[in-house]
């Protein structure tokens, strides 16, 4: 028989990424610059949480005293320290002594809870029954069933929340019939839910307010009964006083250049919003052209794919001589001066764009490799950049050092940030690294005999992509060194502002610990660069956010939110209750100020456009779609839904990041097809007012703190419409997404109190009005559906 499997699901350190910016907030040398950038919250585990003060510490050995609540921690020769229990207050400070000054870094306690999972097969002789879900990473190996009678069982430990999962009985996979609650999956198909703790608990709710002096005001629009506030990496006081919180900075606090306030609160054990504010000179900032390049909160991103963009130089135009490469599957001329070329002519400017990400750019297989077989055949050449041969040096097809300098130099003269592509978990097979260190990847088959490809959770950190791309093995310590010096090769010879990397969760944290050390190490030594490091992972908030913290990324994508935005907007039969659970629940894990990217799209998913015109259905192959099918815009409603995605993906806290083509609307399958070669000119009447609408959106977004910075708050929620607030030191932001059609479906909402008055109306419909105390729907009939307004206070 089984022995019981009770899943403590803590990844071996996890950290909330609440208001992280580890490494991206320039600290001025001083007395306290031991700890570098904000302190990341710790999240508490249900029995043991483990903590790397070396993620907070370059020099942790020279803590002095270390302790939580009043008692004393100990911390081994690495770094690590071990919290027994819970603690008991729902937000307090682990506070570290080191060269005399006292850091505080929050702790949350953990809301962790013990869940027993039952369900009942489908038949009485069913003999092996997995379970496999967001509770771990959809590994079904990772949490077995044991029989209790007719069903079968499992103990599990959660976080409070909704949980996804699928079964598999006997290797079969299916849905469990036993229970009808089940949300999209992203796939065209739906998963099943569970729900852990109570359901629909009010969190507290505070908003900022005002200045005086040297007292930071707040309004508490619920009660709450412990405030704690830092100022950087120290504890600063705080004052409840009916429905006002004053938060009190020193006049030594006041005398820093810069800094960065951050207001945690709960009322029992559940947490408020957290708040984050920038500061200079003493002062709340609340003129957004203040914030430098370098606050990546204020950034707007736009990821290319180089060869898919802009051929800026003929001459070094080589595409694979295959002919069994189709076209599409081919390189088609985009280089490094297309990039340059369009950054000189305006276009990233005039459409509001301050951070460009490109695809990798590193030397990449000669040749065909892969195959698709379905409906065409065809190979593919490596023009997407993602099959390094050589990790120092840039592929001539897409240019030279020269021209990428060149590049980066004229972006930042424009006010730009660019970021790179980095590729760390796996090389080509042509790469001479594996005739040098032949030991240095993970076997390709496992001991079973299977061929380990596209194991991406049961063998998540072992897996290859396919049989000519070895993964790496981090477990070594020489292959972390070797591939973190060879990102850090970037940060010393180029300007960069950071990187994207690619297949986060597949990469172990050793390396992510080892880089961003040489990161933060390179960054105080330099202390007029910053690089931001963003991640890609797919799988649950807990797998996401144990990749962010002060020791790792300061971010990751948000494909979780993102899949429940093509859910919302995509479709005209679903509302926006999902959309505001995953959006909540993503502050939650990653903090209400985080800087996960939200994306409009990616070069791994079909169009959004595509979905949501009906180009593309969303339970089919989008790739066999994209092969087999000349797949084009069809007609406005695509458009208008594309602009409604755009609108709450620029107005919701995080990055923002726009997909090349998708500021226009460009439609496509999967891949290869969603990356046809950028349109920039012979643009019809809808791309140009998508185009508009987007210019329009972030330009708004660049010039209110409020869409920076500001707290959000959720005021109607339905099939009809969906109504929430940006709100900041007493400016607020109102978005209004209606998806409703048809006069008999008009709705009103009065505001609270404190949102009523004066507003300018900078992106209006017809079919929304404002009079100063209530928003409602105006009788348009059928012309309403899909319509988006914005009001920002005056």
């Amino acid at each position: 028989m089984r022995t019981k499997a009770i899943l403590f699901f803590a990844y071996i350190a996890i950290f909330t990424a609440a208001c992280n910016t580890a490494h991206v907030t320039i600290q001025s040398a001083g007395p306290r610059n031991a700890l570098f950038g904000l302190a990341s919250p710790i999240q508490l585990q249900y029995d043991t949480t483990v903590v790397h003060m070396s993620d907070y510490f370059i020099n942790y050995q020279k803590i002095t005293d270390l302790r939580l609540e009043g008692k004393a921690l100990v911390m081994d020769s690495t770094g690590v320290v071990y919290i027994i229990g819970n603690s008991s207050k729902t937000i307090t400070s682990l506070k570290a002594v080191l060269d005399g000054n006292t850091y505080d870094i929050p702790v949350y306690k953990s809301s962790m809870t013990e869940f027993t999972f039952t369900y009942t097969p489908s038949k009485p002789d069913v003999q092996k029954v997995e379970l496999a879900g967001s509770i771990n990473g959809w590994n079904r190996k990772a949490t077995p069933l044991e029989r209790v009678g007719e069903a079968f069982q499992t103990k599990l430990i959660l976080q409070p929340g909704l949980y996804q999962y699928r079964i598999w009985e006997d290797d079969q996979e299916k849905m469990d019939a036993n229970n009808p609650n089940q949300v999209p999956n992203g796939l065209g198909a739906f998963n099943n839910t569970f729900e852990v703790g109570k359901a629909n608990v009010k969190a507290p709710r505070i908003i900022s307010s005002g200045q005086n002096n040297n007292v930071v005001e707040f309004t508490l629009l619920d009660s709450i009964d412990v405030a704690v506030a830092y100022f950087n990496n120290e504890e600063i006081p705080t004052h409840i006083a009916g429905d006002q919180l004053h938060v009190t900075l020193s006049d030594s606090q006041r005398s820093e250049t810069s800094g960065t306030l951050r207001v945690f609160a709960a009322q029992g054990d559940v947490r408020s919003n957290d708040l984050v504010l920038p500061i200079q000179s003493g002062k709340v900032i609340m003129d957004a052209s203040m914030l430098p390049r370098a606050d990546m909160h204020k950034a707007v991103m736009y990821f290319l794919m180089v060869d898919r963009f802009n051929d800026g130089n003929p001459a070094n135009n080589f595409p694979t001589q295959d002919a069994s490469i189709q076209p599409k599957a081919n390189n088609l001329g985009g280089d490094l001066s297309g990039i340059t070329a369009k950054i000189k002519s305006g276009y990233f400017r005039d459409l509001g764009i301050n951070t460009i990400w490109i695809s990798p750019i590193t030397t990449n297989a000669e040749g065909a490799w892969g195959l698709w077989n379905k409906g065409i055949t065809s190979t593919f050449s490596a023009y997407h950049g993602y099959w390094p041969t050589s990790l120092r040096t840039i592929d001539y097809r897409f240019g030279n050092e020269a021209e990428f300098k060149e590049l980066i130099a004229l972006a930042h003269a424009q006010n730009m940030n660019v970021i790179l592509d980095y590729v760390a978990h796996h090389v080509h097979q042509n790469h001479p690294l594996l005739v040098q260190q032949s030991d240095w990847t993970t076997p390709l088959y496992l001991p079973d005999g299977r061929m380990n490809t596209e194991l991406w959770d049961e063998e998540r950190l072992t897996t290859w992509f396919d049989t000519f791309l070895p993964t790496l093995n981090f477990a070594k310590p020489e292959v972390v060194e070797a591939m973190s010096d060879t990102a850090m090769f970037w940060v010393n010879n180029y300007e960069l502002d950071g990187f994207r990397h690619d297949a986060t969760k597949h990469i172990r944290e050793e390396f992510w610990r080892g880089l961003t050390t040489k990161v933060k190490k390179y960054q105080q030594a330099h202390p007029e660069r910053s690089v931001y490091q963003i991640g890609e992972t797919y799988g649950s908030p807990e797998l996401i956010s144990s990749y962010i913290s002060s020791g790792q990324m300061d971010a990751q994508f948000d494909f979780n939110l993102y899949d429940a935005m093509v859910d919302a907007f995509g479709k005209d039969d679903t509302d926006f209750k999902n959309l505001q659970r995953v959006l909540e629940e993503s502050m939650k894990y990653y903090g209400h100020h985080h800087m996960m990217g939200n994306i409009t799209g990616n070069q791994d998913r079909a169009r959004f456009i595509s979905y949501a015109d009906g180009s593309v259905a969303p339970g089919e192959d989008a790739k066999l779609a994209g092969w087999t099918r000349d797949i084009q815009n069809r007609g406005p409603d695509g458009y208008a839904k594309l602009r409604m995605l755009t609108t709450f993906m620029l107005t919701t806290p995080g990055i923002p990041c726009i997909y090349y083509g998708d500021e226009i609307g460009m439609p496509g399958g999967n891949d290869p097809d969603n990356r046809r070669m950028m349109i920039f000119d012979g643009w019809n009447e809808e791309q140009q007012k998508t185009f508009t609408h987007q210019k329009t959106l972030i330009a708004l977004r660049n010039e209110h703190m409020a869409l920076i910075y500001g707290d959000t708050h959720i005021l109607k929620n339905d099939a009809q419409a969906l109504v929430y607030c940006r709100t900041y030191m007493g400016q607020h932001a109102l978005i209004v997404l209606d998806k409703s059609v048809g006069s008999e479906e008009r709705w009103t909402l009065e505001l609270p109190v404190w949102l009523q008055g004066t507003y300018s109306n900078p992106m209006s419909s017809m079919a929304i009005q404002y009079d100063g105390k209530s928003i409602m729907s105006a009788p348009l009939g059928k012309e309403a559906r899909n319509q988006v307004s914005i009001y920002i206070s005056q």
